[in-house]
């Protein structure tokens, strides 16, 4: 993670950008992609955070995530990656760090930020030319490959939730 401060509250969503180490395609591969999505269900599931959106990309990943109680965002992120490091590491005989030592981050604070960071994630695939539309990308949470707590937060039965956020009506997240 480096030593930059990472300050975050539970139930607060942050847009989470992570980049390989020096930009290496590693999501290029089908098994590496697979390997992150389940372990990115695995410890959604194991920390107890919402995962509000997603898409992997060839050099890059992008969550939409919410803090528990129990894991703040750094935690999540040192998690993520480490694991996936780890496991990915192992099937190549391979060793050394996969990724970036930092990460970028943003709170959101409204329903309509929100929206415009699903939007954004996405279109990333689309304006990568992978696909014409982001619904036939599987690993975006779009393509449905892999569920999301979005509906949950939204309506508040998600159980992290504290509170409502201030925001303006939100629509269908279908893009």
């Amino acid at each position: 993670m480096g030593t930059r401060n990472h300050p975050t509250l539970s139930n607060q969503p942050y847009f989470v950008t992570a980049v390989t180490k020096d930009r290496q395609p590693i999501f290029r591969n089908r098994q590496a992609v697979d390997l992150m999505l389940k372990e990115l269900a695995q410890l959604r599931n194991e920390l107890g955070f919402s995962l509000l959106a997603y898409a992997v990309m060839p050099d890059h990943i992008h969550l939409l995530v919410a803090p528990s109680a129990a894991a703040d965002l750094s935690r999540i992120m040192q998690s993520v990656k480490g694991r996936f490091a780890r496991l990915w590491n192992r099937q190549l005989r391979g060793q050394g760090s996969l990724w970036q030592p930092r990460y970028y981050e943003s709170a959101v604070r409204t329903e309509a930020q929100l929206m415009k960071w699903i939007e954004y994630i996405h279109r990333n695939p689309v304006q990568a030319g992978f696909t014409s539309t982001s619904e036939e990308y599987v690993y975006c949470s779009s393509g449905g490959r892999l569920g999301t707590d979005l509906d949950a937060y939204l309506s508040g039965s998600w159980p992290g939730r504290a509170q409502a956020r201030p925001s303006e009506k939100h629509g269908s997240c279908a893009l």
